[in-house]
Formats: C-alpha cells, sequence, structure tokens
C-alpha cells in the first residue's frame, strides 16, 4: 500500500505564546492511565452513515496502537469515550478549512461543545469528573470536509475555556487523502505535548533532517497508511510522558514561536 512519507497536514499549535512543553497542562495532560475521548462528527449537511463508520474504525485502531506504544514504555493505557453525530450527524454552518497557515481559529472545541448539549467547557469537565474515571480527556472533531488537521492543545496559563484540549481532523485533506489512523494519533499527541518533527512554519527543513536521521519511523516525523511500521521514538515519548528520560539535546527540536 501506498506510504506517506511525510506528514502531508500541517498541524499548527494555538499561537498565543504557549509553552510548547505542554506536558502536565490542560485536560489532556500525560499519555498514561484512562483516557475519555468524545468523538463528533460535524458536516455542513447530511454525511452517510457509513462513511463515517469507517472513520470510526480508524479512531479505534489509533488508540490501540497508542496502547501498545504506552506498553513498551511500560505504562498502562486505556481509552473510552463517547460519540455525537455517528448516528444523527451535528449539523454546523461555515466550518472552518486548516489550511496550515497557523491562523486557524481556536475556539472549535468550545463551540462544538456548546452545539451538542454543554453550555461551557467548564460544564463538560465537570460532567467529565462526576461521570467517569478518566485521568485525561480530549475532544476529537471530525469535519466532513476538505482540510488540514489541527491539534488544540491548551498553552499554559492561557483562559480558562481553552482548557478542554481537542482537535480537528477532515474526512479528507486538501490533497484529498484519506483520512487514516496514524494522523488521529499524531493529532492526539500533539494534545499530549508532543512537537511536530517535519518541516512547518515553526519548525524549519534542517530540523526534519535531523529527525529524518534520528527518528525515521516516529509518528511525529511522518504518517503513514500502515500505523504499525510507526513508533513512539524517545524523543516523543519523553515529551508525552510516557518516559523521564532526557537527552540535553533534545530542546533542540522545540518548535520555534
Amino acid at each position: 500500500m501506498k506510504r506517506l512519507l511525510f506528514l502531508l497536514v500541517f498541524i499548527p499549535l494555538i499561537s498565543l505564546g504557549q509553552d510548547f512543553k505542554t506536558t502536565n497542562v490542560g485536560s489532556s495532560k500525560k499519555l498514561e492511565g484512562k483516557i475519555y475521548v468524545l468523538t463528533i462528527f460535524i458536516s455542513e449537511s447530511h454525511w452517510d452513515y457509513n462513511n463515517k463508520l469507517k472513520i470510526y474504525n480508524e479512531i479505534y485502531e489509533a488508540e490501540n496502537w497508542l496502547v501498545n506504544q504506552a506498553k513498551i514504555y511500560n505504562k498502562k493505557l486505556e481509552f473510552i469515550g463517547g460519540q455525537f453525530g455517528l448516528n444523527n450527524t451535528v449539523i454546523l454552518n461555515q466550518i472552518p478549512v486548516g489550511t496550515a497557515s497557523g491562523n486557524e481559529p481556536v475556539n472549535l472545541v468550545d463551540k462544538v461543545l456548546r452545539k451538542v448539549c454543554y453550555s461551557s467547557v467548564s460544564k463538560f469537565s465537570n460532567w467529565i469528573i462526576e461521570n467517569t474515571d478518566a485521568d485525561n480527556y480530549l475532544v476529537l472533531i471530525i469535519a466532513n470536509k476538505k482540510g488540514n488537521g489541527y491539534a488544540m492543545p491548551y498553552p499554559k496559563g492561557a483562559d480558562k475555556k481553552y482548557f478542554v484540549e481537542g482537535t480537528i481532523l477532515y474526512k479528507r485533506d486538501l490533497q484529498n487523502s484519506r483520512l487514516v489512523s496514524s494522523e488521529i494519533a499524531h493529532e492526539f499527541l500533539h494534545l499530549f505535548g508532543a512537537w511536530d518533527l517535519y518541516e512547518t512554519y515553526q519548525q524549519p527543513k534542517s530540523r526534519e533532517d535531523k529527525a529524518k536521521e534520528l527518528f525515521p519511523n516516529d509518528i511525529m516525523h511522518r504518517v503513514s497508511y500502515d500505523i504499525n511500521e510507526l513508533k513512539i521514538d524517545k524523543l516523543t515519548a519523553w515529551l508525552v510522558g510516557l518516559s523521564n528520560f532526557k537527552e540535553d539535546w533534545y530542546n533542540w527540536f522545540k518548535p520555534i514561536d
């Protein structure tokens, strides 16, 4: 099967002057324990159930892969969650298109939560605390549209309305490639503090080249139609809390603010 050599969807982080080491802040603190994922399917019009179900299978594969990667670092990981829109699509007018500009709207989690049934992100947080035993939680928005997916991690010290972390991914990217499980896992890892390891507006080509040498199969360096040929390498493991081991040179890969 064709391989995606490098990640084609550039995932911008929230441009609010954030600390790029976002582990231990927001609703997705460390990649360990029990993680509640609220998946919300949004569309501007009707969306076929079977098409959404195929994407749900990709989500399941991404979560299973993350569980198995965590085991390598002797960490226990479990995914639980719920969904809106699988049977009856959540209709949202004028869904924004991710373009890898870094200027995409970062209030989508709040907006979509209000659309489904929560009056605020704090109401959703309270529901999680009162009704689940999750250690971490996030919102996964799947859009029936073309666009470049992006993550919305919580920058330390930012307004609490951004506390619930989430990501938006599109049925197809702007190059018309379908959404695959490795992209979903990649986005999840951003919420737990992972950095991109390929060229973006925040990462120069020199870092991509070095990452290719040091971490050729790290999921933050590239994605693939076959997620099982990828891994969470030691830099990403440290960033997301799977490992406490840190090399002095790790900060060389820190994204440019």
